[in-house]
């Protein structure tokens, strides 16, 4: 199909065009409690294509595109009457000119698995552990999926991969002073049965923490430490300010050479972009342009060496393009989680949403979960919020302690002093 498709793009005389193949097999299991209420395998094909029209207006160069998708099933007729309208489309589209990813042929293949073993793997992982009382799981989604992907493109571009995908989603339900629950996306490349037994574990054991929660007091003066998914929300805005798209748009305002962090004490961040990265559901050798990606140290010790991005918005801020890579690290800092915990504090896991502002730095979250130390005693807490500004904090410490989590590789923990406490 992709070769009939191409054939009919070379002969319009259009400016470029890119072809991507996407062929998904999937296995998937629906669960509630412990038992399976749908098991299903699907096999999907579909084609997006991406046709360019380069113009000029008042002596500015332009390239439009305009993008449509293309069933297997579609006859010469109907593709070439898509093309004609796309490319009429594109003309409308007026985007200053850059270049398409150049020539590369290459294919990329993973290990070769039956998905019905790594989905026995992944369901077998999930349902391992045993409860602790009073939690179970209310319900599960297991998706083990293998991706054949392939682009081709008018400059030479003829790309393809293989590679798996594991994706568990889990609401767990505990009773205690009330019937609580939590939810969790678990994002992995194969399935891994000790990391997703672990996770299961141990979100089973905090939702039987809120369910005994208590109302988060109105503290002041004590530092915040986030652990898990906040961690990697909260880091995301510093590889944000180094995205070109967003520098581009004028949303980062971070400069080459200067601190993305403010003065306050503690940890200075490192972070690179990493478009491989072992174990993640989100790592690719090119992206979808089909430009080969390249790892790059963005920050170093809180200064920006180099923005990142892909091959359009690089080419509009004058940078060599990273690729729209997927995949961040952070590197680890200098305390242990043990000792983030040994003063007074506030501890958050779970809020009902982070919200970062790309462009400020606020920061917020509504808790879910978290637990205050007073000094003696630990207390799971729930409700009230956190809110403050990333760029004027009195500290930040990051923990030596790491994990992969989905497209985050890093602490697992971070403290911050400077954010405001609001209880019930």
């Amino acid at each position: 199909m992709i070769d009939k498709i191409s054939r009919q793009l070379k002969s319009v005389a259009i400016s470029g065009w890119k072809i991507k193949e996407e062929n998904v097999e999937s296995e998937e299991y629906f669960f509630v409690k412990d038992k399976v209420d749908l098991g299903r395998s699907k096999k999907v094909s579909k084609y997006e294509v991406t046709l360019y029209k380069d113009f000029e207006d008042k002596n500015e160069k332009y390239r439009g595109s305009s993008v449509f998708y293309i069933s297997p099933g579609m006859e010469d007729a109907e593709i070439s009457q898509a093309i004609e309208e796309a490319f009429f489309a594109a003309g409308f589209v007026k985007n200053p000119w850059y270049p398409l990813a150049p020539a590369l042929s290459r294919k990329f293949c993973s290990e070769e698995y039956e998905l019905s073993e790594l989905a026995s793997e992944a369901v077998g992982a999930v349902f391992s552990q045993s409860k602790p009382v009073n939690s179970w799981l209310n319900s599960v989604e297991i998706f083990v999926i293998k991706n054949r992907d392939r682009i081709l493109s008018s400059e030479g571009v003829d790309v393809s991969l293989s590679k798996y995908r594991t994706y568990i989603e889990s609401i767990v339900s505990s009773s205690g002073r009330e019937e609580v629950e939590l939810y969790d996306q678990l994002l992995l490349s194969v399935p891994d049965h000790e990391r997703i037994s672990m996770r299961i574990s141990r979100l089973l054991e905090m939702v039987r923490e809120r369910a005994n929660a208590t109302a988060t007091p109105a503290v002041k003066g004590v530092p915040v430490i986030l652990t898990g998914e906040p961690v990697k929300e909260a880091l995301r805005y510093y590889l944000m300010q180094s995205n070109a798209h967003l520098k581009y748009d004028k949303i980062s305002e971070a400069e080459l050479g200067n601190s993305v962090q403010s003065e306050e004490a503690g940890d200075r961040i490192t972070l690179e972009v990493v478009p491989e990265m072992e174990g993640s559901y989100y790592s690719l050798p090119f992206d979808n342009d089909g430009l080969l990606m390249k790892k790059r140290k963005v920050i170093e010790n809180g200064v920006l060496n180099s923005f990142w991005g892909d091959i359009r918005y690089s080419y509009y801020i004058g940078i060599e393009p990273t690729g729209a890579v997927m995949n961040f690290s952070v590197e680890e800092g200098s305390l242990s989680v043990e000792e983030m915990r040994k003063e007074p504090h506030l501890e958050v896991t779970h809020f009902s949403a982070v919200d970062v502002d790309e462009t400020t730095g606020d920061f917020g979250g509504e808790i879910r979960l978290g637990w205050h130390f007073d000094g003696s005693k630990r207390i799971p807490v729930t409700g009230g919020s956190v809110t403050g500004n990333l760029k004027s904090l009195d500290s930040l410490y990051l923990s030596r302690e790491t994990e992969l989590n989905g497209d985050y590789y890093g602490p697992v923990s971070l403290m911050m002093e400077g954010m405001k406490i609001s209880g019930e």
